[in-house]
């Protein structure tokens, strides 16, 4: 048995993830220099070509980190000789976590397009602010611009279940305590230890068994996977959006 994960490996992880090249490719035309050309100087239009060009990549680092979390997990549980759990669910958290993360990014990163694009002030964005940027722009859009493309898009991202709660999971990881996973070993709530007793007025103290974790690895990819096919269709519907605005101005993309 090699001790490096197989091509084959990867290439059944492959499977489960969306193919984002032809986007990719799109996107990586998306010069502001060159759209610029067609555009005033005090135009913020063609800035958003960078923007795309930001969500393009973290998308893309997003996916690598996904494919790497499902090709171990794939690895360590059904290849290895014996399996080995604690090294499947270590190795797939780090780079489920490492998805999650980069996803909320690529998000704000689309949103900052969309600022650009509709030519949103910052006063707006200040006076409207009410978490992320991307919060912040899809609350601005659907109360100016409900009927949009770019705004249908976004809104539909926001209102998914799967992307609710990558991002809920995410900013429990940032800003509380990381979700506890189950396959690590003993895990412990950020909470007093002792209880009080229902009966009278006495205390018990539990020690040694920990507790329970919120999620298995198979739980994290059940959202994070979706979550990533439901951000590569928004950036794509709104990249088309954009492409087809530049194309009344003469720039246009031949695949």
């Amino acid at each position: 048995m090699p001790n490096f994960i197989d091509k084959e490996t990867y290439e059944q992880a492959n499977q489960e993830l969306p193919d984002i090249d032809r986007l990719t490719d799109h996107i990586a035309h998306l010069t502001p220099d060159f759209i610029s050309m067609n555009f005033k100087p005090e135009s913020f239009f063609p800035v958003a070509g960078a923007c795309f060009q930001d969500a393009s990549r973290t998308l893309t680092e997003s996916r690598y980190a996904l494919r790497e979390s499902l090709a171990h997990k794939i690895w360590y549980r059904e290849k290895t000789n014996p399996p080995n759990e604690l090294a499947a669910v270590f190795f797939s958290r780090f780079y489920a976590d490492d998805t999650a993360l980069r996803l909320y990014s690529a998000a704000e990163h689309l949103a900052k397009a969309a600022v650009y694009i509709f030519d949103i002030p910052d006063s707006k964005i200040k006076s409207n602010r009410t978490g992320s940027r991307f919060i912040t722009v899809r609350k601005i859009l659907t109360q100016e611009e409900p009927t949009h493309t770019i705004t249908i898009a976004i809104d539909q991202l926001y209102n998914s279940e799967d992307w609710q709660e990558t991002i809920g999971y995410r900013n429990a990881w940032v800003h509380q305590q990381p979700p506890l996973v189950k396959g690590l070993g003993k895990v412990f709530k950020r909470e007093r230890r002792w209880t009080k007793s229902e009966t009278d007025r006495s205390y018990k103290l539990g020690v040694g068994g920990g507790d329970e974790a919120k999620y298995s690895i198979d739980d994290l990819l059940k959202f994070i996977l979706p979550a990533l096919n439901q951000f590569a269709d928004t950036l794509t519907q709104v990249t088309e959006f954009y492409i087809s605005e530049l194309g009344k101005k003469g720039f246009s993309i031949n695949d």
